[in-house]
């Protein structure tokens, strides 16, 4: 059964006129120009309620745009989430490692936010963010007022995460206070860099928890909540996590993935075929009873896995 996915947004400003299947390509970039091409010409997208089937069509900026994409097929996902707690307000999860949490790209039904409001009856909304490839505990709660109370619950409360990391990590608490920016070096948009002249102050504490070939396991406290932030901290620090394509030992990684997938060379490269990044515990004050909450998500499978495999081989 095809399930209805219809997508509105507005052009902004362009500083120069715009062909639509360009502007489609570089905007929303899980379809390549040639697929935009295709889906142009099915009629499927349309400009101020007016269906386009010109791909030469120019944009001004202040247009809305509206795609009709029930006909694309999503990714797979791994589905084997499990409810750590639950309650009349929220709910926690241990979402899996290959799992967006809402619609985004060329995700839109296979989310942890569908999932659960298939399950639930009712709808979530989710407390904080969680990377698509990290694994662990995320809260969502069952109405919007709820989520802002929690929201701010987890903003005064802690967080701790795993990490497998190359390199030999030290024995020493490391700290890494570096505001973060966007990465203007970088071919990816969205990648973000710790640097002294970032715009956000960001600060993350790491602890060793062991070493095994060349692989370090480490805990990770942000003191701060920035996105990407303990992923672009162990970069600074010389510690990339294992199976970042974004922030690992080569971001060229994430352009080869996004344009072929995973290939056989690309998995042997990045050592592991996702980021080993693992939301481990939230630690908060519940906002409508004030019990202290103390939500922890176990080691996956596939950290202790590999863990194994380094030290039977070192």
């Amino acid at each position: 059964m095809t399930r209805t996915r219809i997508i509105t947004s507005a052009i902004p400003h362009l500083p120069e006129a715009r062909r639509l299947d360009s502007y489609c390509a570089g905007r929303f970039s899980y379809l390549t120009q040639d697929q935009w091409n295709k889906e142009i010409a099915d009629g499927k997208l349309s400009l101020n309620g007016e269906t386009v089937c010109n791909p030469a069509v120019l944009l001004k900026g202040g247009e809305a745009l509206t795609w009709d994409g029930s006909g694309i097929v999503e990714p797979e996902i791994d589905e084997k989430i499990t409810i750590l707690y639950e309650d009349e307000c929220f709910i926690a999860v241990n979402k899996t490692g290959n799992l967006p949490v809402h619609p985004s790209g060329r995700y839109f039904h296979h989310t942890l936010t569908a999932m659960l409001e298939d399950r639930c009856g009712r709808k979530v909304y989710p407390v904080h963010r969680i990377d698509r490839e990290t694994s662990g505990v995320i809260l969502l709660a069952f109405d919007g007022k709820s989520a802002g109370e929690f929201s701010e619950a987890l903003s005064k409360g802690s967080k701790e995460y795993l990490a497998l990391v190359h390199g030999n990590f030290p024995d020493e608490a490391l700290i890494v206070d570096l505001p973060l920016g966007r990465d203007n070096q970088s071919a990816v948009s969205k990648r973000r860099k710790a640097w002294p002249g970032g715009t956000q102050s960001a600060q993350t504490r790491f602890q060793k928890v062991l070493v095994a070939g060349g692989i370090s396991l480490v805990r990770c406290f942000p003191e701060t909540g920035r996105l990407h932030q303990i992923r672009a901290h162990l970069l600074a620090a010389g510690y990339p996590i294992v199976g970042d394509k974004l922030y690992g030992r080569d971001e060229s990684a994430f352009l080869t993935f996004i344009r072929y997938g995973l290939t056989a060379e690309l998995a042997k490269h990045l050592v592991l075929p996702r980021q080993a990044l693992h939301a481990a515990a939230l630690v908060f004050l519940h906002p409508h009873t004030q019990d202290e909450m103390v939500i922890r998500a176990p080691l996956p499978k596939m950290f202790a896995d590999f863990i194994r495999s380094r030290k039977a081989s070192g």
